[in-house]
Parts: structure tokens; C-alpha cells; sequence
């Protein structure tokens, strides 16, 4: 055996040994829908206080399941009114009452697409929100939004990705663009 024959077939076994031997980064793997722990994933809710007390919306929940709300009247007639006291640490039960007198809809957000847009949401959740800019007055506040999720501390913290009104503001990353893409086609707008 020639010598250049000789050092091409041990050249090969030495990176055959140490192909055989690396490891390759693994990439985190996408969660799946029985991986959430949380109730409530994400909604889009309309308030406005100006000719009477109304808040509307649609939220979707872990299972896939969109839910519609619509109180009017006075908050002060409303035997449980919602005000959370801090929308960065939320409970259950305060979301309950957010939610009190929601009804399931038909629509069905596939499981695997929740799986998938499910840790965009902690993306969205490290963005700063644009300074919020008048644009008007009287309009109500449109808000699309997500949570994320506590599980030691069984609390939730409210996610802005857009919101328009009196107040314009936005989360300009682009998890929070491709998130509000996603939700604008699933939970639409409201009415």
C-alpha cells in the first residue's frame, strides 16, 4: 500500500471515529398540547366605558375551544364585576370572573396549531409595547392579547400583542406579528 493510500484510509477512520462520536445541538422540542398547564391561552376583548359599561370578546382556552362574552350595563351591577388588580399576576379565579358568562363557540382551534404558536407567546411576553398614542376619544380599547403562565405560583400575566382605540399601542416583536396573524385568523374580529 502507498503511503498516500495509507494516510487517506486512516484520515478516513479518524473522521469516521469522530462523526460517529460528536453529538449534534439538539433544538428544543415543540411542546404539545397536553404540555400547557395553563387554562386560558389567548383573546381579544373590546371595553369601552364612554356610553355605558361594555366589554366583549373571544378567548381561546388550551383544549382548542373558543369562547364568547358580551356584559353591558353598569360594573356595579354586575354581581362580580372584573377589575383585576394586577394584569402581571392574575389567579384562576380572577380570570373567572373575566370570562363569567362565556359560551363555548363552534369554532375549534386544532391542537397541534396551538402546540406550535404556544411558545411565541413567552417571545412575545420579553418585548417592550409601543408608548401608547392617542388617536382619539369615546372609541373603547380593542386588545388582543395572550398569557403566559406561572405554574409554581398558579398565575397568569396578560401578554398585549396589539391594541387600538383611544389608545393606540403595539409589541413590536415578531413573535407578537406572527401571534396577532395567527389569532386574526382564528378568533376574528369583533362584533
Amino acid at each position: 500500500m502507498s503511503r498516500t493510500a495509507l494516510l487517506a484510509a486512516v484520515s478516513l477512520v479518524t473522521l469516521t471515529a469522530c462523526e460517529a462520536g460528536s453529538t449534534k445541538p439538539s433544538t428544543p422540542p415543540t411542546p404539545t398540547a397536553t404540555d400547557i398547564q395553563q387554562t386560558w391561552l389567548c383573546g381579544r376583548e373590546y371595553v369601552n366605558q364612554a356610553w355605558g359599561y361594555q366589554r366583549r370578546g373571544v378567548v381561546l382556552d388550551a383544549k382548542g375551544n373558543v369562547w364568547k362574552y358580551d356584559f353591558k350595563g353598569s360594573p356595579t351591577a354586575l354581581v362580580n364585576p372584573w377589575g383585576p388588580k394586577d394584569m402581571a399576576n392574575m389567579s384562576e379565579e380572577e380570570l373567572k370572573l373575566r370570562y363569567n358568562g362565556a359560551m363555548v363557540t363552534d369554532v375549534k382551534v386544532p391542537l397541534e396549531e396551538i402546540a406550535r404558536h404556544f411558545p411565541l407567546i413567552e417571545e412575545a411576553s420579553n418585548a417592550t409595547p409601543t408608548q401608547p398614542k392617542s388617536v382619539g376619544a369615546d372609541m373603547g380599547q380593542n386588545t388582543l392579547y395572550c398569557y403566559t403562565y406561572d405554574a409554581a405560583k398558579r398565575t397568569y400575566a396578560q401578554v398585549m400583542l396589539d391594541n387600538q382605540g383611544d389608545w393606540d399601542s403595539t409589541n413590536p416583536s415578531p413573535a407578537a406579528k406572527t401571534l396577532t396573524a395567527w389569532l386574526d385568523s382564528r378568533l376574528g374580529e369583533i362584533k
